[in-house]
């Protein structure tokens, strides 16, 4: 009975390493409304500069005056590097952005970056 409850959780084990490759590519068109730019300030409170895509986290000012938090995601950090950004010496905690996403189509607080400057 052991050797079958082995067996049976290692097929799930292999199979759940299998099948998350496949989880991690994703329709952008999907996800995004890529037809709709939204524009937004705030200001960077964290980066995750990580492989395949960096996630920027902004608190941005919402209609009512309170700060909402925004997950922004973007394209993999070697894209970044390729078009001229260092992630050290151009990108500051602290500092205020203006960006541009194609927003989330469940209507939550995250987007796809699509253009970024720094505000000021």
């Amino acid at each position: 009975m052991r050797t079958f409850a082995a067996i049976a959780a290692g097929a799930v084990l292999a199979t759940s390493l299998i099948a998350t490759p496949g989880l991690a590519h994703h329709a952008i068109n999907a996800q995004f409304d890529v037809t709709s730019l939204t524009p937004k300030t705030g200001v960077l409170v964290s980066l995750d500069n990580i492989n395949p895509h960096v996630y920027w986290h902004f608190d941005v000012k919402g209609a009512d005056g309170q700060f909402e938090r925004w997950n922004i995601e973007s394209v993999a950090p070697n894209a970044l590097r390729r078009a001229g950004i260092s992630m050290k010496d151009d990108i500051k905690i602290g500092d205020t952005y203006n960006f541009q996403i194609a927003p989330a189509r469940n209507g939550g607080r995250t987007g796809l970056l699509i253009i970024m400057e720094v505000n000021g």
